[in-house]
């Protein structure tokens, strides 16, 4: 089931129209060159019959998959580090705290961890 957009299909829509043609992994590439402390993951997500979404495992960007041991808090944030707003799931992997957000164009992306000079 899906969200309903009145303006999209009465044609009045502000929105770009999505392009078929182009493959996912592109259009990922070109939003990854929005912020270096933006790193964009893949995510398997588990939902339930009610429509709440629970990620499962995050697949970083060299393909090294990592099982998210627990969920600490979910609620509606903007990562004031990388940019961008969504819902953020901060989790436990592998004994450490990680934010994880789900944008509104359906990405995920995780803050990347810098070296401080």
């Amino acid at each position: 089931m899906g969200v309903y957009d009145y303006h999209h299909d009465s044609g009045r829509s502000d929105r770009p129209e999505a392009r078929c043609d182009v493959p996912l992994a592109e259009n990922v590439q070109e939003t990854r060159d929005v912020s270096p402390y933006k790193a964009y993951v893949e995510v398997i997500a588990d939902f339930s019959s009610d429509g709440r979404m629970k990620p499962l495992r995050i697949i970083w960007e060299d393909g090294h998959r990592y099982d998210i041991d627990s969920i600490l808090r979910v609620d509606r944030c903007a990562s004031l580090k990388a940019g961008g707003a969504g819902i953020r799931y901060v989790c436990r992997i592998l004994g450490q705290r990680v934010e994880l957000y789900y944008e509104e164009n359906g990405f995920w992306f995780v803050n990347r961890k810098t070296v401080e000079v």
